[in-house]
């Protein structure tokens, strides 16, 4: 039993270091622009799958380690994330319920909206400059949303983890 729990965590753990460390992979300059929100899908999957376990304290601890390790004002990440998870949260059931390509259109929206909130809170914090590229970022954690719901899912099972 206690392997199990212990696994379990360590599962959940390991996503988030992994979206981590893609959030933070150097790519191509001419493709900088489709860098999906890796972070946020890895986040928005466990809240939508597990919300009693991973939700609102998570997403708020993930978002200052996201603004520690980007060197961001502290707390930026952590406010939009966290808020933006109570939402997801509140409604986890029915998004649940959708089908797995309507759910790819509301995570382009989703991550367009958490990428805009940021700018906004860094913009009346100081001077940031926000990319008509984001909307290609977003786009491409749409796209990603099936492959990357259907692996976690695959693994959650796996393990266990309900």
């Amino acid at each position: 039993m206690q392997t199990r729990f212990i696994l379990q965590w360590f599962t959940i753990l390991s996503f988030f270091v992994i979206a981590f460390v893609l959030e933070l992979a150097p790519w191509p300059l001419g493709f900088q622009m489709l860098k999906p929100a890796w972070l946020v899908l890895v986040l928005l999957y466990w809240v939508l799958a597990i919300p009693n376990k991973v939700s609102i304290g998570w997403s708020f601890l993930l978002g200052l380690t996201w603004d520690l390790v980007l060197g961001s004002t502290l707390g930026v990440h952590a406010l939009v994330l966290s808020t933006s998870m109570y939402i997801i949260a509140k409604n986890y059931l029915i998004l649940r319920n959708l089908s797995l390509w309507f759910q790819s259109l509301l995570v382009v929206l989703f991550v367009f909206i958490v990428r805009l909130l940021i700018f906004l809170i860094e913009f009346s914090l100081h001077t940031a400059f926000f990319h008509w590229q984001a909307i290609l970022g977003a786009f491409a954690s749409g796209l990603l949303w099936p492959w990357v719901f259907l692996l976690m899912r695959k693994i959650r099972r796996k393990v266990k983890l309900h």
